[in-house]
């Protein structure tokens, strides 16, 4: 049947997962790790300080008179602010990419009934962490180029036609399969290169997911709805808790929160790409093996 492959793919991703939650501590280790560092960025963020000084200030009008909307210190606030936020996301994805082949190395080998330790997959994650890293960046950028295909291609006709409205519904009809196949596709490029350990062997995602375009937007739809509600949840009391607050502590306590559902969100698309191409693999062979017996 049509999706099954994708329903069969989620709900192998949900059995592993349960089965073995000690894979899921990875990822909630690194998120506890980087959970400091994001409360400190969000307590420095300029605009933060800037707001706070503009109503102490009282007349705003005043304040953007004589100093202008921003002020060279301003500025330099603001750029050594984004020097320091780009060298936490870098080591952000990088520690992430170590969490991602880390998860699906042990889940591949829980799946092949073997043993394996925490501290071994850790530091296989740790070899393999910069291959992993420029796998996700190609892979993005291929992502970005191919959802940017239909934006282009609308864009001129909306400009053209002068805004038609009908356009723009149908640029989500093209826009959100494509982005749902680009998810599922996206999603099986790392454990591609954990099984055969070649980037550009990990590039098949896409040819893999084309194949199977209905399965790869299904499972595609089905992480989103996943993703969605696991940021959902947390997000909803949080607010509620730290309405208007920016403060470290607030932030921090926040970010700890978050943890565990960032965890089980980065497992779901790990572990979940691999169980999709072990399933359309899997497929594609018992496939070939009925046309070889006719």
């Amino acid at each position: 049947m049509v999706g099954m492959g994708a329903v069969n793919a989620f709900a192998r991703t949900i059995v592993v997962i349960t089965k073995n939650p000690k894979l899921l501590l990875i990822p909630l280790i690194i998120s506890i790790i980087l959970s400091p560092v994001s409360a400190y960025l969000v307590k420095e963020m300029p605009m933060f300080g800037s707001f706070s000084e503009f109503q102490e200030g009282g007349n705003e009008s005043v304040i953007f008179e004589e100093h202008g909307a921003f002020s060279e210190e301003m500025l330099a606030e603001f750029a050594n602010f984004f020097k320091f936020l780009l060298i936490f996301m870098v080591i952000s994805l990088l520690l992430q990419a170590l969490s991602e082949y880390a998860m699906i190395k042990g889940a591949l080998m829980a799946e092949e009934g073997r043993e394996y330790s925490l501290v071994d997959l850790i530091y296989e994650g740790i070899m393999h962490v910069f291959q992993v890293f420029l796998t996700i960046l190609i892979v993005g950028i291929i992502s970005f180029a191919v959802l940017s295909i239909p934006l282009f291609v609308f864009g001129v006709l909306l400009f053209i036609s002068g805004g038609n409205p009908a356009l723009v519904f149908l640029l989500f009809l093209v826009e959100i399969p494509l982005v749902l196949f680009v998810i599922g596709a996206s999603s099986m490029a790392v454990p591609i290169y954990v099984m055969s350990n070649s980037i550009s062997a990990s590039l098949a995602c896409f040819s893999l997911a084309f194949r199977n375009k209905l399965s790869s937007v299904t499972f595609g739809a089905l992480l989103a709805v996943s993703i969605f509600f696991l940021l959902a949840v947390p997000a909803s009391f949080i607010g509620v808790l730290f309405f208007g607050r920016t403060d470290f502590m607030a932030n921090l306590i926040a970010n700890l929160l978050q943890a565990p559902f960032q965890a089980i969100i980065q497992a779901l698309v790990a572990i979940g790409g691999l169980m999709l191409y072990l399933e359309l693999s899997e497929k594609e062979k018992e496939e070939k093996l009925l046309e070889f017996e006719f």
